[in-house]
This record gives C-alpha cells, structure tokens and sequence, in this order.
C-alpha cells in the first residue's frame, strides 16, 4: 500500500476510531467459526491470499482448521440469512461513517445503515451466489473441476469487491454498484494494484494469524480479534479511497 494512502487511511480511521467495533463484532458473530477455530488442537499453520473486503475480519485472513477441501460459510446456512441481514446493516453503517470521516463530513452511522442496508444486502446475495457458485464446482467437482472452477472465483471475487464502497460512496442500487464495480475492476489500474497489494499483506498477516491461534483456543480467537480489528479499519478507509477516487475518474466526481 502506498505510504500516501496509507497515512490518509489512517487520518479517515482516526476520526470514527469506534467503528473498529464493526469489525470486532462480525468476527465473533461468525458463530461456527468461532467455534470451531477454538475447539481445533495441535500446531498448524496456513496462509491465505483474501482480496480486498467491506469489513475485514479476522476471517479475512483466516479459514477455520477442516479436514479436506470446504466451502467456508461464517456461520451455519440455517443462520446465514440472519447472519447476512445483521452484516449489511452494520455493513451500510460502517462504510457510511468512513466515507463521511473521509470527506471531513459529519458521520451518523444510523443514518448511513438506514440508508444502505438494503442495495449492501443486495450486493451481499450477488456476491454469496456468484462466488458461491464457483466455490461449490471446485469443492464438490473433481479435480479437474476445481482446477477449472478457481480461476473463476478469483476473479469474481476481485470483480465485486468494490460494490459495497460503491453503494456508499457514489448512492448507487446494487446492481449499478456491481456493474460499476466490474467496469472499475477491468479499467482501473488503481483497483489492479490495490487487490494485488492488498491480497499480499493478508497472505504475511495470515500466516502470523495462523499460528497465534493454534495456541490458545478461545482465549486467542478473542485476543486476535481485537488485535485485528483497528488494522481492518484502516484497510477499509483505503479501500473506500481507492474506490471512491477511481469512480471519480471512471465518470467524474
């Protein structure tokens, strides 16, 4: 990450510092995952590369231990519906806040999850079926499968991070921020660079992440949690930055 986005990251965190609760709150209310990062034993470590997301979690940079190959889901699929209402409203809030901090406007974080939380839960459902779709041919396929399958979820998923920001910071519907969002993905050198960089931090991270929690259970989950959240922020400010300015060049301010 560029220093000069880096420390203006940092400037937009500083005003709304409390919104690294967001973070703090939706790594825990991934209920399974909690659950089963502290029940897991015996040393391991694992990195994973994560494009750039809404709100960082502690998931972000880590997938739960699980024998062969899965579709991680943060909570149970009977509980995900309720998991996702939650998330987009929390979700509109917090990228409302960092917006408005980042504009040197006034910052209401009801106001901004009153305002979004439907086109964000939108753009959530867009990318749980797309990138799910994917992710169920490389798990459930054969080899060849997933080989095939991979390189597709990649780029679904690098092609639809950018739709939440986009909700926010430009007042789009889900579909036009999705739309926008690919348009920003396959023109923007900015947004290429960004995923790149970012994608190799959470790898670093990951592998750090990896091994602090294979020594303490549920002690270290929480420990980790709080350890990752104000960094998620500022990761968040970036990303809005990023967004926010390559829109503007995309079709002006």
């Amino acid at each position: 990450m560029p220093d000069a986005l880096l420390d203006r990251a940092a400037r937009t965190a500083g005003r709304v510092s409390t919104y690294a609760l967001v973070p703090f709150a939706l790594t825990l209310l991934a209920i399974d995952n909690v659950a089963q990062t502290a029940a897991a034993s015996g040393f391991h470590i694992s990195v994973k590369f994560a494009l750039p997301t809404a709100v960082p979690t502690l998931w972000t940079v880590f997938d739960p231990p699980a024998s062969g190959i899965n579709f991680v889901t943060p909570t149970s699929l009977s509980l995900l519906p309720v998991y996702l209402l939650v998330d987009a409203a929390l979700t509109a809030g917090y990228l409302g806040g960092i917006h408005d901090a980042g504009n040197g406007s006034k910052t209401d974080f009801v106001d901004s999850a009153a305002s979004d939380a439907l086109p964000i839960l939108g753009v959530r459902i867009v990318e749980f079926v797309v990138v799910g779709a994917f992710a169920l041919l490389a798990v459930g396929g054969g080899v060849a499968t997933a080989l095939l399958a991979f390189p597709f979820l990649l780029l679904a998923g690098y092609v639809l991070w950018g739709a939440p920001f986009l909700v926010v910071a430009r007042d789009q519907s889900a579909l036009d921020a999705v739309a926008w969002s690919v348009e920003l993905a396959l023109n923007s050198s900015d947004y290429l660079s960004f995923s790149i960089g970012f994608a190799v931090v959470a790898a670093l991270v990951s592998v750090l992440v990896s091994l602090l929690l294979s020594a303490g259970g549920l002690v270290a989950v929480v420990v980790m949690t709080v350890v990752i959240a104000y960094p998620a922020l500022i990761a968040s400010a970036a990303a809005m930055h990023v967004v926010d300015d390559a829109a503007a060049r995309s079709r002006g301010a």
